[in-house]
């Protein structure tokens, strides 16, 4: 690995006596740690690595091809970076987690964290995911979909376009982009792109975010600031920069000295010599102020775009919707039936007026005739009736289904749920004399087996 020589001197100087350690560790294979998703009934090794500040991390010994692994496609767990799951630790120390919050996680893509945080929050909570970039955005909403949970909001648009969101949330992540710097072992891309000046361009572009975000918190409310990355600029400058500008506090974490976490000025640092994992920077802030924030904006009176669905339309979904859902059922002026939870029917009409590109809730399907075409997101859901008829494959079949070929299987005539190891893949419809598979082609694995 070639690092640049001012990159050289940079950690030099911040680390001293340590920095060969550190050297040396950036040469060392990267772990590889997955995330388990405690919202969906998985079989977990009783023996397995744990990451020490998150319960439903642990590393694997070797780096499988997660591709050709249903699990993966089920939504079972999040291959990510162990250092990054120091969110969830911070979230379930600061945060009050006793009732509905309104979170939003800025910079969201490719969707790690979000789904921590979908698998943190308390029910009836709002969950906000941004992505600028349309392409990122494409690939958080299909991670966030995996996850199945419901409460979600997935927007693609700049952060100024929010403003008119007054302290509406109780939370908001930015997971700031960054110059990369603790992705070098992972990515050489970013040894390649990297320069002092790179670094100064992010840290301007970071305080211009994080400006811009602000307003949208709460009194009282946290944020939190992190980048994978170590020099102060974009790190611990940032933080002081924040404390003075604005009415923010740091907040200390309680954290064990055997994880190996490094305290900053302000803040907290994952370092790959001192931690299982890369390099990772979070700093909590909480905003002061008096009372909690009202949050009412500029209020929607109905969601754009969409409709009420029908009596008749809902009485359609009733054997594929979990009988103990609080739900609102929409439906689109193209007839997609979109789910979502009553208790965040509010909030997310106060979202709605202030994104123009964004999904919402748990699409269900198109009603055809009298029945239902189940849409691909409803199989992956918390929201899936628990007893709809289903297949369970082996691993081949599995494969098949993914790879969008017609499996062969055998069951009822009708709409089938498609499971590997009781976790749900997609839908086939059982005709009289074959079987369709309705896996999305934009999902299917295109690799060779």
């Amino acid at each position: 690995m070639q690092l640049p020589a001012s990159f050289l001197a940079l950690m030099q100087e911040l680390l001293g006596s340590e920095a060969g350690d550190f050297f040396e560790a950036l040469s060392a294979p990267h772990p590889t740690s997955i995330r388990f998703n405690t919202l969906k009934n998985i079989n977990r090794s009783e023996n397995s690595d744990g990451v020490k500040w998150c319960s439903d991390g642990i590393y694997l010994p070797e780096r499988p091809v997660f591709t050709l692994d249903p699990r993966f496609h089920a939504g079972a767990y999040y291959v990510q970076e162990a250092s990054s799951m120091l969110i969830g630790e911070a979230v379930r120390q600061l945060a009050d987690l006793s009732g509905p919050l309104r979170v939003l996680d800025l910079c969201a893509a490719p969707g790690g964290k979000t789904t921590h945080l979908a698998s943190i929050l308390p029910a009836g909570s709002l969950l906000v995911a941004n992505e600028v970039i349309r392409s990122r955005y494409q690939v958080l909403d299909y991670n966030l979909t995996k996850w199945g949970s419901a409460n979600k909001m997935a927007t693609s648009q700049q952060v100024n376009q929010f403003r008119g969101l007054k302290s509406f949330f109780d939370l908001i992540l930015i997971d700031a982009p960054c110059s990369g710097e603790g992705m070098f072992r992972k990515d050489p891309q970013a040894i390649a792109e990297w320069s002092p000046e790179n670094v100064a361009r992010c840290s301007v572009r970071q305080q211009q975010i994080l400006a811009d975000a602000i307003p949208m918190l709460k009194p009282n409310g946290l944020l939190l600031y992190s980048t994978c990355t170590y020099n102060d600029a974009e790190n611990t400058d940032n933080a002081d920069w924040l404390q003075q500008e604005f009415p923010l506090t740091p907040l200390p974490l309680n954290l064990p000295a055997d994880w190996g976490i490094a305290e900053r000025s302000i803040g907290y640092q994952c370092y790959p010599h001192r931690v299982r994992g890369e390099g990772f920077y979070l700093a909590a802030f909480q905003k002061s102020g008096s009372g909690s924030g009202s949050g009412k904006s500029k209020g929607a009176k109905k969601f754009k775009y969409y409709q009420a669905l029908s009596r008749a339309g809902q009485q359609a979904l009733k054997r594929f919707i979990r009988p103990d859902a609080d739900l609102v059922f929409l439906e689109s002026d193209k007839g997609q039936i979109i789910a979502l939870p009553e208790a965040i029917r509010e909030d997310a009409l106060q979202m709605s007026a202030y994104s123009k590109y964004f999904r919402m809730g748990t699409p269900v399907g198109i009603i055809k005739g009298k029945d239902l075409v189940p849409d691909p997101a409803l199989a992956l859901s918390t929201l899936l009736h628990p007893e709809f008829p289903r297949i369970e494959l082996d691993r081949e079949q599995a494969i098949r289904f993914l790879r969008r070929e017609d499996p062969v299987v055998t069951g009822p005539a009708g709409w089938q749920l498609v499971t590997f190891d009781g976790l749900p893949l997609g839908w086939v419809k059982v005709l009289k004399n074959r079987v369709n598979n309705y896996y999305p082609k934009e999902w299917r694995i295109r690799m060779s087996v």
